[in-house]
């Protein structure tokens, strides 16, 4: 580690340690509230309630399906020319910003 890596480690070490159990707790939130809505969703499934709306929430009930796509990966693996020109004249292009990752060890 370089010297100057190593000195903001130590400047920044309380902000980083802040952030790691933020992380986690919210981490634990999301885990919560996953089996929270999971219940939810049973609870309207067996009583055939499709929707809520009161002072706290409002929930619908979404049902399932399905859709199709292409699989450009196996298309390209398949057929790479066809890929190819398809990519020259139907291009697109995503912009992504720039950005900090953080884990949580």
């Amino acid at each position: 580690m370089t010297n100057v890596v190593k000195a903001f480690e130590n400047q920044h070490l309380a902000v980083m340690a802040q952030i790691a159990t933020m992380e986690q707790q919210k981490k634990e939130l999301t885990d919560k509230s996953k089996e929270l809505k999971a219940s939810l969703e049973k609870a309207m499934d067996e009583n055939n309630i499709k929707s809520i709306d009161n002072d706290f929430l409002r929930i619908t009930r979404v049902t399932a399906s399905s859709s199709t796509s292409i699989d450009l990966k196996k298309l390209s693996e398949e057929e790479p020319k066809l890929h190819g020109e398809l990519l020259e004249d139907y291009p697109k292009t995503t912009n992504k910003k720039a950005y900090v990752k953080f884990a949580v060890k």
